[in-house]
């Protein structure tokens, strides 16, 4: 009598289990898509901004030392439409915290700015979170130019290029975890691309070529709201200066800096290095 006593019981226990255990699986399912998107958190607000006809965020996996905070396949109907990831950089005052978006084509959706940590300078840096200042990026292809693509903030230089630097990494970092190639644009030369670093008077922009074995074949300082020291800063254009680029392999550390213009002279080694990094990432 104990024995049967002893089956029924184990039987009862067994459908227990079971019956839990189907009850869990269909709750996990019911609740699948509201958890990705509680997931989120304090992004979702932005991104679905971003991205208003979206009916999930699929979370991708990041690397913590990957320079992402988080990264998201957007999906409409189960179908990528788009990609999303979040950035933090240094700005004037401290951590600046990007959210951004994607199409499967590498246009910009839209840039939310701020974070918790938030603290640019008010009335200067603090306009980098305004819709006068994100719009900008909306619909463009980085990576983008401070002073070219996007006008800076005025009197928070320091803010706008984190913003824009950030940005350009970001998005670069995220078409690799998505598996999306990145492209440039290409010329007579081979690949080519944009940088932009400030120098002593204002913003040098450098355009490159790379051939295809990754030497400078082709170098264009100035151009966009060039405003270095006539006669000082200004000789970075100068051909004597340029050749110096032409046939070296990025990154570049041995040219000689023009007299006088040590900031400027800078300022085109580093450009000339953040264009090659993009194009050879």
């Amino acid at each position: 009598m104990d024995g049967k006593k002893k089956a029924a019981g184990w039987l009862v226990l067994t459908m227990i289990v079971v019956v839990a255990a189907v009850a869990l699986a269909v709750t996990n399912i019911a609740t699948e898509g509201p958890i990705s998107q509680r997931n989120l958190g304090e992004a979702q607000v932005a991104l679905e901004g971003m991205f208003p006809d979206a009916t999930d965020f699929e979370e991708m996996a990041v690397e913590e030392s990957g320079g992402l905070g988080f990264a998201y396949r957007v999906l409409k109907s189960g179908q990528p439409v788009g990609y999303a990831g979040k950035t933090t950089v240094q700005g004037y005052a401290g951590a600046i915290e990007i959210i951004y978006g994607v199409d499967t084509q590498g246009k910009l959706k839209g840039i939310n700015v701020g974070g918790s940590d938030f603290k640019e300078t008010e009335g200067l840096g603090a306009k980098a979170k305004d819709p006068a200042f994100t719009d900008l990026f909306k619909d463009k292809t980085p990576p983008l130019t401070l002073g070219q693509e996007v006008d800076g903030i005025s009197g928070a230089t320091i803010t706008s290029r984190a913003v824009v630097d950030g940005v350009n990494a970001g998005v670069s970092k995220l078409q690799a975890v998505a598996g999306i190639t990145q492209t440039a644009g290409e010329d007579g030369n081979g690949r080519m691309a944009n940088a932009s670093v400030i120098g002593y008077g204002g913003p040098v922009l450098v355009s490159l070529s790379l051939s295809k074995t990754g030497e400078i074949a082709a170098l264009e300082v100035g151009k966009t709201r060039f405003a270095e020291t006539e006669g000082v800063g200004s000789k970075v254009r100068e051909d004597s200066f340029v050749k110096q680029f032409i046939g070296k392999k990025p990154p570049i550390n041995d040219v000689d800096v023009i007299a006088g213009a040590t900031i400027s002279s800078q300022a085109v080694v580093e450009a000339v290095n953040e264009a090659a990094a993009f194009l050879n990432p």
